[in-house]
């Protein structure tokens, strides 16, 4: 088998694998926690989460940019070319579940269920990058 072929199916075994984990190991934020710890439960709650997660969010994308960098910088341009390849369908993998969960019947609904999904799937893929680099 060639080398650039095992290298995208290690790759991809790898994401796969992380993504099956039911818990992620990275944590969030002390600000999330802050945030979610004053929500009013009497009071429009889904918009207040939901605004938590937001915030969040861009907390986790920067991690997520930061560990993908490093990765990057360990590989040779085929493997880079093949993360980024699998990183951008990863990108739209995340965008499409996370609107299914969204339109979704479970609680809380909507905008809430997903924010509560992509920071769910951007710790997995955090935790994915992070146990690829070497």
């Amino acid at each position: 088998m060639h080398f650039k072929s095992i290298t995208k199916i290690v790759l991809a075994s790898a994401i796969c694998l992380t993504m099956l984990n039911a818990h992620a190991e990275s944590k969030r934020s002390s600000q999330y926690d802050k945030c979610m710890d004053s929500v009013d439960l009497s009071a429009f709650k889904n918009s207040q989460w939901a605004t938590c997660a937001e915030q969040e969010i861009k907390r986790q994308d920067a991690t997520l940019n930061t560990e993908y960098n490093k990765l990057r910088k360990s590989l040779s341009a085929d493997q880079k070319e093949s993360l980024t390849k699998a990183q951008r369908a990863w990108l739209k993998f995340r965008e499409d579940w996370c609107k299914f969960e969204e339109a979704g019947p479970s609680a809380p609904g909507g905008v809430a269920n997903y924010n509560f999904c992509i920071l769910e799937i951007t710790d997995k893929q955090i935790d994915a990058i992070k146990g690829l680099q070497f």
